[in-house]
């Protein structure tokens, strides 16, 4: 047994589902729920970001009042270049995760930009001219009915969690507040949480040049106002659910709400989106093994008679997740900084149009 793996025991789970449930919460407050000393706490947290076993992140994507404009893309390589492709793109700051995976597609993308504009440089000027790309096919995100921050590992009981969270939040959860705008000013706050999602405030104001009560009245008005989400996650193959999966289905447009409440409620669950085009849903599940994907499937449409499974897809290989780079193991890498908002190909877009309707060219 891999000595790594083994190393990893049922209060080091523990401890990763209780910082899925309260990112940020202090030691002493978790040592409440799992019964051990803070320190030691802190000690086996340090000890599993370091190697990169688990990770919590921040991830702020507003742009404004907008929410960002987000995109399943789908590619096609030339043989044998899909290692190189997938690298180019995992270096990207638009690509939020990328995964090699099965069927007709070589690699799957998420992606995320300002705005359409954005989207259709990025694909135009980024993606399609990466040496070994042949094909692309992009379905944009209409709804999200559930984000990857969802998933929880199940290491503590029912009652631990409502001690740690508070009784009735998870019913509260089901009809969040409107999310709130982001002020470009509160930009590189998020961007500093990207990596580590438990930096201490007197850290962030040392960064950022602002005073401690400054950046603690930020952080609040970004988490009150969902603008702002944390995610903390394992290595897959720690957590007893290494199999990723994306499922593409068609539904009748009636009937997304209710297909959304299906997928959502199902344990394998991790990510649920409406998007353009025939196959309108988009899920993503956790499985323990790749023949639990037929079981789910058949859950799936069981539960939802409406729902017709348009296309399975296994990641043979998760490159990138909510903006961290993964190795084969699932274990980060690093942080690939998710500034959205920088220009997705720099000068390509003026360089395309017609003489004269860009920036000049030549001398003035």
């Amino acid at each position: 047994m891999n000595s790594a793996i083994s190393a990893i025991d049922d209060t080091d789970r523990a401890l990763v589902h209780a910082l899925q449930l309260a990112p940020r919460a202090s030691w002493e407050r978790l040592a409440q729920v799992i019964g051990a000393r803070p320190e030691t706490l802190a000690r086996r947290w340090e000890r599993l970001s370091a190697a990169g076993d688990a990770w919590i992140s921040g991830l702020g994507l507003r742009t404004g009042t907008q929410a960002p404009c987000m995109a399943w893309v789908e590619v096609t390589c030339a043989a044998g270049a899909a290692p190189a492709v997938g690298a180019a793109l995992t270096g990207d700051a638009h690509t939020m995760g990328v995964e090699h995976t099965t069927g007709a597609r070589d690699l799957m993308a998420f992606v995320a930009v300002p705005d359409l504009h954005m989207l259709h440089q990025y694909l135009s000027f980024r993606v399609q001219r990466i040496p070994g790309v042949v094909a692309t096919r992009s379905s944009v995100v209409t709804a999200v009915h559930a984000s990857p921050d969802r998933w929880r590992l199940d290491q503590l009981t029912p009652a631990q969690a409502d001690l740690l969270t508070g009784r009735g939040r998870r019913r509260a959860a089901a009809a969040p507040a409107p999310v709130a705008p982001m002020p470009e000013e509160d930009r590189p706050l998020v961007l500093a949480l990207a990596s580590d999602a438990r930096r201490s405030v007197a850290s962030l104001a040392r960064e950022s040049g602002m005073s401690e009560s400054t950046v603690r009245r930020r952080l609040s008005r970004l988490e009150a106002g969902h603008s702002l989400r944390y995610s903390c996650a394992m290595a897959s193959g720690l957590t007893g659910w290494p199999v990723s999966a994306t499922v593409w289905a068609e539904v009748p447009e009636h009937e997304v709400a209710d297909c959304a409440a299906v997928a959502t409620g199902l344990r394998e669950t991790r990510t649920c989106m409406s998007v353009s085009g025939r196959r309108n849903v988009v899920i993503g599940a956790r499985l323990r093994t790749v023949e639990e994907l037929s079981r789910y499937t058949a859950d799936l449409t069981r539960r939802m008679p409406g729902l017709r499974v348009a296309d399975t897809v296994v990641a043979l290989h998760v490159r990138k997740s909510e903006a961290q780079e993964l190795d084969r193991t699932g274990r980060r890498v690093r942080t690939v900084r998710p500034d959205i908002w920088t220009d997705t190909a720099p000068e390509a877009w003026d360089d395309a149009l017609p003489y004269g309707t860009g920036r000049p060219h030549g001398p003035a």
